[in-house]
């Protein structure tokens, strides 16, 4: 059983044609929809081969197969409710809530899933180009999607914005007065760097914002980096990972990001020109400056690295496997791959539902004859028990070989 607790950042030591390109990626899910036309007559209910369960019913329009719909069918049923007590991973291991949940119903559009970027983004193989391919799709592009993807499963809202540059400072920069803004439409806001991704898409925000507990005092999430020398402050604090947020709405809030946008002018942060352009750029400002005003018990609540940093091919950088959310610093390759297992996981075990549930139509079991040149006989009574005796798999090679 997996356990964890948060502390606030005082108490711690030394990113118009959306759905074309969503056709792309998700075009597998449509066979999904299939799915609900057919009755279970093969195998018994308790049966049932998804690992995860279903917990709540969905009613589908007839006859709509536009994309909303396809996503409803495939994720609907087996949304994880936001006030469960706990959640068990794909490795068994279970995620317990600290406490009473305080999110107990759908936040809707109150939240923002946000992308952000200055760039284009319309070269071969990226987002904005209406030829965009699965094969050859850059990683980016695929994270982008995920998070899309993740906002129409929940009902939240969605944005990318194409953020103006800065004329003097490196462009990851421009993330901070972007969130800053959409803290003055949403509730909460959820940002991530293109090569973030939540690994389970149906695992809703509000059940991670019980477990992380979010407060009402609470102004960001943000996860801690790994136990390595580059990622600690000027006081020997490690650095809190820019590349997810997870923000609430408040005045304190809009004040924090005011100061932390303003940190490179040194009206108030005497050094923090320097990280203009230096490494880690607004992470390092935020980390050497920002993290001590904002110190409020509640304040900042950092997430572990393990739950919501990394990707498990880090786990051996502080044990940053991402469990909850993924980054993919190491390899930004594996983003399009995660992407395909986020859709994979949750359409396999419906397609294998439909072919069982059809299995009266399209499997003959022919066990009850024998072979005789290009002839079937059909066995005796007794020749069935004798061959059942003898065993199934005579002459028979090992699966896959």
């Amino acid at each position: 059983m997996a356990d964890y607790s948060y502390q606030s950042l005082a108490s711690m030591g030394p990113q118009g044609r959306w759905r074309r390109v969503m056709m792309v990626a998700l075009v597998p899910m449509v066979f999904a929809f299939i799915y609900y036309s057919y009755p279970s007559t093969y195998i018994d209910s308790s049966f049932k081969s998804t690992q995860y369960p279903h917990t709540q019913n969905v009613s589908l329009p007839e006859d709509d197969l536009t994309m909303p719909t396809i996503i409803k069918a495939l994720y609907g049923p087996i949304l994880h409710p936001v006030d469960a007590a706990n959640f068990t991973d794909e490795d068994g291991d279970v995620y317990r809530l600290h406490g009473e949940p305080r999110f107990k119903q759908k936040l809707g559009k109150k939240v923002l899933i946000l992308d952000i970027d200055s760039r284009p983004l319309a070269g071969e193989g990226q987002l904005m180009n209406e030829g965009l391919k699965w094969k050859g799709m850059r990683p980016l592009s695929a994270g982008m999607l995920s998070h899309y993807m993740f906002a129409k499963i929940h009902g939240y809202d969605y944005k990318f914005i194409r953020a103006p540059d800065y004329a003097d400072r490196w462009g990851t920069w421009v993330k901070v007065p972007m969130m800053k803004e959409a803290l003055k439409t949403h509730e909460y806001i959820v940002f991530m760097d293109s090569d973030v991704m939540f690994h389970y898409p149906h695992l809703p925000l509000e059940w991670l914002l019980n477990y992380w507990n979010m407060t009402d005092d609470t102004l960001a999430m943000m996860s801690i980096d790994p136990n390595e020398p580059q990622n600690y402050d000027e006081k020997g604090n490690r650095y809190l990972n820019t590349g997810f947020v997870i923000a609430r709405q408040s005045k304190r809030t809009q004040e924090m990001y005011k100061a932390w946008a303003e940190c490179p002018s040194e009206t108030r942060y005497k050094g923090c020109a320097r990280w203009k352009d230096d490494w880690a750029h607004e992470q390092a400002a935020f980390g050497n400056y920002l993290r001590y005003d904002y110190d409020r018990p509640d304040d900042i609540r950092v997430l572990p690295c393990v739950e919501a940093n990394g990707a498990p091919e880090a786990a051996h950088r502080g044990g940053c496997k991402g469990v909850f959310v993924r980054h993919f610093w190491i390899d930004k390759g594996l983003v399009a791959k995660n992407l395909a297992d986020s859709v994979m996981q949750y359409f396999l075990p419906r397609l294998h539902q439909l072919y069982l549930s059809g299995a009266s139509e399209h499997i003959i079991d022919a066990k009850g004859f024998r072979l005789e040149g290009a002839e079937l006989i059909e066995l005796t009574e007794e020749e069935k028990e004798a061959a059942r005796k003898a065993g199934a798999n005579k002459n028979q090679k090992d699966e896959g070989f």
